[in-house]
């Protein structure tokens, strides 16, 4: 069976109440974001992002297993940890405005949500306080992970 490139708001709304750095906002601003998503499927073993490139996508995992990991100082990949369906990955580039801060790489067969960092910052500026604050500290806590 075929999926879709797009996805209708009301499945988004739903997947967005289990991911933690969107769990704060509310119907209408899952709704603006739900709007932007498109379908991104990706086989195992290939790398969604290359640390040290310009990020221009956010990533919600719809289906599957991602590994992130750094690559250290003393050229060795470390591992940070492995994310799975509702996790995103991709927000610190787009919201911080630096390159990406690690690898990240599918372990298994995965469907991903996209949306362009452009419309996701379009989107951002309409958050309520509360909500730009609750993803801030999920950024900070991420960062504090990779220890950068």
């Amino acid at each position: 069976m075929a999926i879709p490139n797009s996805i209708n708001p009301a499945d988004m709304n739903r997947m967005m109440v289990y991911t933690s750095i969107f769990a704060g906002l509310n119907e209408h601003e899952q709704n603006m974001l739900a709007e932007k998503c498109v379908l991104e499927e990706r086989g195992a073993n290939e790398v969604v992002i290359k640390q040290g490139d310009i990020g221009d996508r956010l990533y919600f995992i719809a289906k599957g297993n991602v590994l992130v990991s750094r690559l250290s100082e003393s050229k060795q990949m470390k591992r940070i940890t492995t994310l799975t369906v509702g996790d995103v990955f991709g927000e610190i580039s787009v919201l911080r405005n630096v390159p990406r801060t690690a690898y990240v790489t599918t372990l298994t067969p995965c469907t991903f949500l996209t949306i362009d960092g452009k419309s996701y910052m379009n989107i951002y500026q309409y958050f309520s306080p509360a909500s730009r604050n609750n993803i801030q500290l999920i950024i900070e806590k991420r960062l504090k992970q990779q220890k950068l």
